[in-house]
């Protein structure tokens, strides 16, 4: 195993990096932005960027070390990446920055990949319209990546993409997906040569009577928690409504999310 790096002092630039970054707020979206770097807390999302060259900093404590599932993840990236740097924290710089409580003590830094979104877009696109829960957000992704979508918009006003909290909720998504932030109306008319779908609740197209239809990449729209999607994106939209039964007001957003594009891999696995 590479040799670790020790650090015991809460002043370290490093710890005051990690915790900016995972206390959330303008702060870490302002040092994510400068760094181009995330934090992923947990051994799910340590062990989902395993071997990715992206996966730049890996931090436990001794105690850590010593657990055969965190020291098995360390030997694996080393093995495969080894300028991968690795740090043990005493106990006490681990308890000021971790919130996994008693969970394994192991959270890696990924750089966050800078992308340019192709002129001739072709594929399947989630767009995401003032998603404000992180919760809702990682599950948003956390779909999206299980129905084979890879193109993901968010839209300004959305939940930052890579904060620790979509993080953990994704569990590991975002290694697969290609992510496009604080896009504007103008962007995505601009950008956007897709047909738009739009979940709505007054849409009078059924989302089970789509049918061949889905057989062709779409750009999909879902809309903030209360407001739903916004008025003018809706506008260049073709709505499509969830049937559900009439006792509940509406759908969670993470829940509209996963059906609709689960409804899309349905399709076209069908249609093989």
């Amino acid at each position: 195993m590479k040799s670790p790096k020790h650090i015991s002092s809460l002043d370290n630039s490093l710890v005051k990096r990690l915790k900016v970054l995972l206390d959330g707020g303008v702060k870490a979206s302002k040092l994510r932005g400068e760094l181009s770097l995330a934090v992923a807390e947990g051994i799910h999302l340590a062990q989902a960027w395993l071997g990715s060259e992206d996966l730049l900093e890996i931090f436990t404590t001794q105690e850590g070390l010593n657990q055969a599932e965190i020291a098995a993840v360390i030997d694996m990236q080393l093995a495969l990446v080894p300028q991968t740097e690795l740090y043990i924290l005493d106990e006490t710089a681990w308890k000021k920055i971790s919130e996994l409580g008693t969970a394994p003590p192991i959270l890696v830094t990924v750089k966050i990949p800078k992308l340019v979104f192709p002129i001739n877009h072709h594929q399947d696109l989630l767009i995401l319209d003032g998603i404000q829960d992180a919760g809702n957000v990682g599950s948003m992704l956390r779909s999206a990546a299980g129905a084979g979508f890879k193109y993901i918009v968010c839209m300004k006003g959305t939940a930052q993409a890579w904060s620790s909290k979509v993080m953990r909720s994704a569990m590991g998504a975002h290694r697969h997906l290609k992510i496009f932030e604080a896009w504007s109306l103008n962007d995505i008319r601009e950008k956007v040569k897709l047909p738009i779908l739009a979940t709505s609740l007054e849409a009078e197209q059924d989302l089970y009577d789509l049918g061949d239809e889905l057989k062709i990449p779409h750009a999909w729209v879902f809309g903030n928690e209360g407001a739903g999607v916004h008025p003018e994106l809706l506008a260049i939209s073709k709505g499509v409504l969830i049937p559900q039964d009439p006792c509940i007001e509406s759908l969670n957003v993470g829940a509209a999310t996963a059906i609709c594009l689960f409804e899309v891999k349905r399709i076209r696995r069908e249609s093989k």
